[in-house]
């Protein structure tokens, strides 16, 4: 049996090294008033062995991280068949949670989840979207508009958002998300994985998946004002 564990352990890690690894999205809730938004992720760095997680707090009205907003921690530990990464994101929050108070992030407070994106659907189109929120009565269509040039340690990307909010009411919003001049080396591609609508139903916060040439999985944000 021991052998066999020492296997599958050599095994998980040679996927890693050619596969590249995917960290694990964690939504640690908005602020009471919405007006900040933290989020974790974690996972096992290939290259160096050790297990990792990066802390965000974001604020939504100005899409720009907080002052201090921003924690990035590695840990030397193993990772056993059916295990997860999670120690790491658990540690890092020992040592960042000045920074949650300061901010008034309850847990509890995740807002309301508008679009997920599910491993089954992952080969359709998650950029270009149409839904509706029965609850508010409005209409979403959104548009992720990416562009990626050069090639090797060259390659870089962008991208920007265009959102249109059809109301209850009739009236319309069109919306320009994200920095569409701000280039991203070593990245080849976005999807959106998830919106969610914050507790005062005022803003979206929209997950972002960013794929990089070593097929590595981190998460990333952008926010808006919707009300």
């Amino acid at each position: 049996m021991k052998k066999t564990v020492m296997i599958c352990s050599f095994l998980l890690i040679a996927f890693s090294l050619f596969a590249g690894d995917t960290a694990r999205f964690v939504n640690l809730g908005f602020s009471a008033d919405g007006a900040n938004f933290m989020f974790a992720q974690h996972g096992f760095q290939a290259d160096s062995g050790r297990l990792y997680s990066d802390l965000y707090i974001v604020d939504v009205k100005r899409n720009v991280f907080v002052s201090g907003g921003v924690h990035h921690g590695e840990y030397e530990s193993i990772i056993e068949p059916g295990q997860s990464s999670d120690g790491a994101l658990y540690s890092l929050l020992e040592t960042t949670a000045e920074q949650r108070k300061r901010y008034n992030i309850a847990y509890l407070e995740k807002g309301r989840p508008l679009y997920i994106r599910f491993p089954e659907t992952e080969e359709e189109n998650s950029n270009n979207l149409n839904f509706r929120d029965f609850e508010r009565g409005s209409e979403y269509t959104v548009d992720l508009v990416q562009e990626v040039e050069g090639e090797g340690n060259a390659l870089q990307s962008r991208f920007y958002i265009d959102l249109k909010i059809v109301q209850r009411n009739g009236i319309v919003k069109n919306l320009k998300i994200g920095h569409p001049d701000y280039s991203r080396k070593g990245i080849t591609e976005y999807n959106i994985n998830r919106i969610l609508l914050s507790p005062g139903e005022d803003s979206l916060v929209f997950i972002i998946s960013k794929s990089d040439i070593d097929l590595n999985v981190r998460y990333m944000i952008e926010t808006v004002k919707i009300n």
